[in-house]
């Protein structure tokens, strides 16, 4: 019996020295068949090339915040709104008052030079704040556009394809932002007075 226990632990030494052996082998003697990727300089360049800086006005702390960003160069200016908007929407996660989840359904120009922006209703949903909150919101949007996007006039807020009243009840969005976001919020009606 014994020398039938010594012949199985035998057998077993064996099994776990070969496969030792072979995984040793196998990892550091045999080829790699992922080649890695060397980018060449000229690569480089291009793709660094094919990126552009925007700038993103984003609302925090009762104010707007600048932020640069890099994005793919686009050819045409609507595809090129359209990027800077989803990018806009993206930091909502970094925590910024910005509602979460917006999908951008589309943006269009009409004769008059006026983009379009068609956002989903987690816009009007997911929004919580007051007015100081929604304006910032409204004007980072379009400030965002006008700082990186040059042919258009003004712009208009659409949700799921029709005109909205107010994103949280504070300003009357039927009409363009340019004339609501371009004069400055007072503080208060007290320091007006003062």
């Amino acid at each position: 019996m014994k020398n039938r226990a010594d012949w199985i632990l035998l057998v077993i030494l064996f099994f776990i020295a070969g496969a030792a052996g072979s995984y040793f082998f196998m990892k550091y003697f045999t080829p790699s068949t992922v080649q890695p990727t060397v980018v060449a300089p000229e690569q480089q360049s291009a793709e660094a090339q094919d990126r552009i800086s925007v700038r993103i006005l984003l609302p925090r702390d009762k104010k707007l915040e600048v932020q640069e960003r890099k994005l793919k160069r686009r050819i045409k200016s609507i595809a090129f709104a359209e990027a800077v908007i989803e990018q806009y929407f993206k930091e909502a996660a970094n925590g910024y008052a910005i509602p979460q989840n917006v999908i951008i359904l589309g943006i269009y120009r009409d004769p008059n030079q006026i983009l379009y922006i068609d956002l989903s209703d987690e816009l009007r949903r997911n929004f919580q704040g007051d007015a100081r909150d929604e304006y910032l919101l409204l004007k980072g949007m379009y400030e965002t556009l006008v700082a990186n996007v040059q042919d258009f006039q003004d712009l208009k807020v659409i949700v799921e394809g029709k005109e909205i009243e107010t994103l949280g009840g504070h300003f009357f969005l039927k009409y363009p932002l340019k004339n609501i976001v371009q004069p400055e919020l007072k503080a208060g009606s007290a320091d007006a007075h003062e």
